[in-house]
């Protein structure tokens, strides 16, 4: 009789104690590039992550019952040539170097939607759990290709919270939050905030989503706040899927300037054919404009990769591009003397590159 009633006693805590589901995972990706920036010399480089971000990351999920669990992510970024830590972040000038840097969250999900905290990607980041920028066919990577190459944003936050409602005939509203960018060891007035509020419909054939974005810049009396509008989608139409975007970008005395992005993807040979172009156009404000000096600027380029699958997990590719930069994006002096934040290397260079990537 003591045995029955000590299984009777055990039973709720079976019932409650659902092992939870861990995965470590990762990205290894490694190509040769050869590009040139105008008036620059020909480089040729082993570049570590350039189709994808080398990363390694732990995630996991416990079922609590009743529709409700909670999760976690921890990814580190690296370069593989070096095996240094990627993705890092400053506090006054000094180059932090913890381990997961690309994101770390804790998240509880349910029939609410999901509640995240931690360092996460920004809504228009590009990459990340949370991200909503869908609409171009290269992401962030692939060089000159890159969303990032021209983009007005930012893109890891510190000290975040994110909501994601749940889907609605395939529609899912995101609200994001930093309580400080980097840091938020100052008194709230003093640290730099990030808002942001999305929505993506995804359904079929059809993607879309739509952006607002802004950082108050409150720990520099120099920076004023900056806003961003990012909007695109994709159409898969059997043959080939079409990727299309938007971004405006504004800050009162440093730019603002516009992007406009078409993209496809198109299965050919067993593989993927990837093509693209961008388009950047966008006057620097106020205190930027130096005497003298010609306050527009813009870019253009095109871009072809095509993927290669040798297994389900591990591609090879091929990519060239080619960005044209105009005005103050002429050359890599103009660029340097004007202040902008972009790369000589992808808004006026032409580049190639060979790869593989291996995801596990």
């Amino acid at each position: 009789m003591r045995k029955i009633l000590w299984g009777v006693c055990l039973l709720p805590a079976i019932a409650i104690a659902t092992p939870s589901n861990v995965q470590i995972y990762g990205v290894i990706d490694a190509a040769i590039t050869s590009y040139k920036a105008k008036g620059q010399d020909t480089m040729f480089d082993s570049t570590s992550g350039f189709s994808m971000g080398n990363r390694v990351g732990i995630r996991g999920r416990e079922d609590l019952g009743n529709g409700y669990s909670i999760g976690f992510d921890l990814e580190q970024g690296f370069l593989l040539d070096t095996g240094a830590q990627f993705n890092t972040w400053s506090k006054d000038g000094v180059v932090q170097n913890g381990a997961f840097n690309r994101q770390s969250y804790l998240d509880i999900t349910g029939p609410f939607g999901k509640v995240a905290f931690g360092r996460l990607v920004s809504l228009s980041g590009g990459t990340g759990d949370f991200n909503l920028s869908k609409f171009s066919v290269f992401g962030i990577g692939y060089g000159t290709a890159s969303f990032l190459a021209y983009t007005f944003n930012q893109s890891r936050l510190n000290n975040a919270i994110v909501y994601v409602s749940p889907s609605l005939s395939g529609l899912k509203l995101s609200a994001m939050y930093s309580n400080g960018t980097t840091t938020d060891e100052e008194k709230w007035s003093k640290n730099n905030h990030y808002y942001g509020i999305g929505g993506m419909f995804d359904q079929g054939k059809l993607n879309a989503e739509v952006i607002f974005e802004a950082i108050d810049n409150k720990s520099s009396a120099a920076l004023k706040p900056a806003y961003v509008v990012t909007a695109g989608g994709s159409y898969n139409f059997g043959i080939t899927k079409i990727f299309a975007g938007y971004q405006y970008g504004t800050q009162e005395d440093k730019r603002h300037q516009h992007v406009l992005l078409l993209s496809s993807a198109t299965p050919l040979g067993g593989g993927i054919l990837k093509f693209g172009g961008k388009i950047l156009f966008g006057k620097l404000d106020g205190k930027a404009v130096k005497s003298g000096q010609e306050s527009k600027y813009n870019s253009w380029n095109i871009n072809a990769a095509y993927e290669y699958p040798l297994s389900k997990r591990t591609y090879v590719y091929g990519m060239a591009g080619y960005a044209d930069g105009g005005k103050l994006l002429s050359s890599s002096a103009s660029l340097k003397a004007s202040g902008l934040p972009f790369k000589a290397n992808l808004v006026n260079a032409w580049q190639v590159a060979l790869g593989v990537n291996h995801k596990f």
